[in-house]
């Protein structure tokens, strides 16, 4: 069954589209993360994020990431072989593909039969913030899994700090997802408090952010310090331009830091 025409490149049909996606996201698992793979991936999750009648099949990770350098700490973690990654990916596509394929139908939309209207508001502020917070978390993880990666012995606070981290990345995105669906946040948004809380320590006596009980390095500091001020905006609804601006340079500082850093070591 072709796909109806939509906004997707080069005028794909949908089956042709999510096909095209997956073989991106296939490629990624093997490290493939070259310009072209990259523009093609944001090109077709664009479109695809804004579907409503696709929003309960598209797989979480592709509403977290927006682009394949992000993407590529997710599917790291989830192994370091390619088949298992992209078995991950097949799986996860499948109830996508059959929607396209015109196996399934959407399921009535929520809004319809509770009444309920989402909150605008919080919502913006979580799509307006949340991606860079889950940026600066994505950096902290790759940084601590390369210390794990050189071999020395590890602590026990090293690899639970690792889990914080972990756990912290994935309310982030969950609450991406349900920001883009309209759904309720408030419940979400006090587990993500929960997370950044059990991920962070501010030690007030000796002014330094840590990492659960690890203490982090000045670069370290600003991405940290920057997901802790991005995360408490977006938790608390803030409206203050000038605290969110603050807030969001602080993580891209930090990643113009880290970029340097690894352009150096290349």
């Amino acid at each position: 069954m072709a796909g109806k025409a939509t906004e997707w490149p080069e005028g794909l049909s949908d089956e042709e589209a999510i096909m095209r996606l997956q073989s991106v996201m296939i490629a990624a698992c093997e490290g493939n993360r070259d310009l072209s793979s990259d523009r093609s991936f944001k090109s077709l999750r664009g479109p695809l994020i804004r579907r409503p009648d696709l929003s309960d099949v598209v797989p979480g990770y592709i509403r977290a990431h927006r682009d394949l350098a992000s993407m590529w700490v997710y599917l790291k973690g989830l192994s370091g072989q390619w088949q298992p990654r992209r078995e991950h990916v097949w799986e996860t596509f499948k109830p996508l593909l059959d929607r396209v394929e015109g196996k399934t139908k959407p399921p009535t939309s929520r809004a319809k039969w509770t009444g309920r209207r989402s909150s605008a508001q919080p919502a913006a502020v979580v799509l307006q913030l949340a991606p860079d917070a889950l940026t600066g978390v994505e950096m902290l993880l790759a940084e601590q899994q390369r210390r794990l990666e050189n071999g020395g012995p590890v602590e026990p606070a090293e690899r639970q700090a690792i889990e914080a981290l972990k756990l912290l990345h994935t309310e982030i995105g969950l609450l991406i997802t349900s920001a883009e669906d309209g759904l309720p946040l408030e419940a979400q948004l006090a587990t993500l408090r929960a997370a950044r809380d059990k991920a962070f320590r501010w030690c007030s006596e000796t002014f330094r952010l840590t990492l659960s009980e690890v203490p982090l390095m000045a670069s370290s500091s600003v991405i940290g310090c920057g997901v802790m001020a991005l995360v408490g905006a977006i938790t608390q609804g803030a409206g203050n331009a000038a605290t969110i601006g603050a807030a969001a340079m602080g993580v891209q500082g930090a990643a113009v830091l880290q970029r340097r850093k690894e352009a150096k070591g290349a």
